[in-house]
């Protein structure tokens, strides 16, 4: 009898031990569940985070928005969306025009900056928020022998808004899936080796991110 009474004194002191330590597992497993997201989300936006001075004016994205699905258009009027022209590691989206003067001078800068960023797959898109649409783009590029930026257009800025861009010139990095990851409103050094290294930086493993 002692050494029943024993062994049921054993089985329930062990019972709580056991219970203590399943819900230890658990409660591990669930931290692990809810860990590991925050870790990769933080990384997505750790990425962004540090611009170099010469883009001081540069903010990361808050949050993960929806792709804009409003259309720019080619120089042919060929519609095509942001997630279009980011497939691959992302892409960086200019907004300009002919009459805005800041846009202008630093036009000559993303036009080098296309050409540095072919060999990542990261296109640069300049897209005109002039009314007057190719008529008036077209002898605008001609006048100043642009190499490497493609002409885009948004005349009625139906694409702008969808953006919420509020002033010419605005820059926005998107990911491989055409989510913004960061925005700069201003002018800013394009082609200096700090600001190539950052956009790689900020875009890459963003493929379909």
């Amino acid at each position: 009898m002692a050494t029943r009474t024993n062994l049921q004194t054993t089985r329930n002191a062990l019972r709580p031990a056991a219970l203590l330590r399943t819900l230890t597992t658990a409660v591990l497993l669930s931290g692990a569940i809810f860990i590991i997201p925050a870790g990769i989300a933080r990384g997505v936006e750790t990425a962004c985070a540090a611009p170099p001075a010469a883009l001081a004016k540069f903010k990361p994205a808050k949050s993960v928005p929806a792709p804009v699905t409003v259309p720019l258009q080619t120089a042919d009027g060929t519609p095509v969306t942001v997630a279009e022209l980011a497939q691959g590691p992302g892409a960086v989206v200019n907004f300009w025009a002919t009459w805005c003067a800041p846009c202008i001078k630093e036009m000559p800068q993303l036009d080098a900056l296309k050409a540095n960023l072919a060999k990542d797959g990261i296109p640069v898109v300049a897209v005109s928020q002039d009314r007057g649409g190719l008529a008036q783009v077209e002898p605008f590029y001609a006048k100043h022998g642009y190499k490497n930026l493609a002409i885009h257009l948004d005349p009625k800025g139906a694409f702008a808004r969808a953006n919420k861009v509020r002033g010419l010139p605005t820059t926005i990095l998107y990911d491989g899936a055409g989510h913004e990851k960061g925005r700069l409103e201003g002018v800013a050094e394009w082609d200096a080796p700090e600001v190539e290294a950052f956009i790689r930086t900020c875009l890459s493993g963003s493929k379909g991110d």
